[in-house]
């Protein structure tokens, strides 16, 4: 029987499985870099090895070979040979990564939903590591909390990792379709415009209702996820504070979209944003204080970033 479980294998080999025709153009290209490669390294006899050879024979006292030219046209004839397999070969390979490309474009969302078990798999292990570490920040905390608490802390880093690495297949695939943009009803949307955060939570809007895609200056409200810079809401770091508050937070829908459904689930949500954006008053948006970020480092190397008042 099959062992079905994802847990220890990476997750674009996971994904990369599921698009059909991949790994079928993926040997073929293998194997004939393989045989490039093997061309390369053929040894074939030179100029210089005849005439190496031919004064080291009358030095020697011995006579000269009497196949000198005929070897020497061979050696000619060998070389053509291999460089024309060569150029034939570079087609070939050419042709094959370009079908790589193509047959991992035209079934990406068969790879991004194959990240969805992998994803849930992950979330299952780290969900009760993430309730065992809440309101924890150091090693010491976790010693203090005693040894269920030691031993979630002792585990996150990895989990982190895995997080981090379905998310890095996921932005691979999907970014293998949209490219550096994609055309939206509200124009073009730069691909990290509508990949980060949104390709996470499937629910952004609800999760921070205050959001509108026109923040600038005092209008800036900082997002309830934890960020570095509040100007910057969707540039998130995929490290142990990210995936903890995740999994902390009860209104979180955490997904894995076809791009189909990550372009849909963005332009319905910014629809909605947009409208009540209209709707609201022409004041900060929250009349919550602007904040600075304020970030702390633990003695274990984890940097914690808080937001302190702005005095007016």
């Amino acid at each position: 029987m099959t062992d079905t479980s994802t847990e220890q294998r990476d997750p674009l080999d996971v994904a990369r499985d599921a698009i059909p025709g991949f790994r079928d153009a993926q040997g073929a290209l293998a194997a004939v870099q393989e045989r490039i490669e093997a061309v390369h390294s053929a040894p074939v006899t030179g100029a210089d090895n005849l005439v190496a050879e031919t004064l080291a024979a009358v030095t020697e006292g011995k006579p000269i070979p009497e196949d000198l030219g005929r070897r020497s046209v061979e050696a000619t004839q060998a070389r053509a040979f291999l460089a024309a397999e060569l150029q034939i070969l570079a087609g070939v390979e050419r042709n094959l990564a370009n079908r790589c490309e193509n047959t991992t474009k035209a079934g990406a969302d068969h790879g991004l939903c194959a990240l969805r078990p992998v994803l849930d798999e992950l979330l299952d292990q780290a969900r009760p590591m993430a309730a065992a570490l809440r309101g924890v920040h150091d090693a010491q905390g976790a010693i203090d909390r005693g040894p269920d608490t030691v031993a979630a802390w002792s585990g996150i880093a990895a989990v982190v990792q895995r997080y981090a690495a379905i998310r890095s297949a996921q932005r691979k695939l999907t970014e293998y379709v949209i490219g550096e943009a994609i055309g939206t009803k509200f124009g073009t949307v730069g691909f990290r415009g509508i990949f980060n955060v949104w390709s996470e939570i499937e629910n952004v809007t609800e999760v921070w209702p205050e959001w509108t895609p026109a923040q600038r200056g005092e209008r800036i409200v900082r997002p309830p996820w934890p960020v570095e810079y509040p100007n910057k809401p969707f540039e998130v770091r995929h490290d142990r504070e990210w995936l903890l508050w995740l999994l902390s937070n009860p209104k979180v829908r955490l997904w894995v979209p076809t791009v189909g459904e990550l372009t849909d689930s963005y332009v319905a949500q910014r629809s909605d944003a947009l409208k009540r954006e209209g709707e609201a008053p022409a004041q900060r948006v929250t009349g919550e204080p602007r904040r600075q970020p304020v970030r702390t480092r633990y003695p274990d190397g984890d940097v914690h970033v808080d937001f302190e008042k702005i005095e007016d």
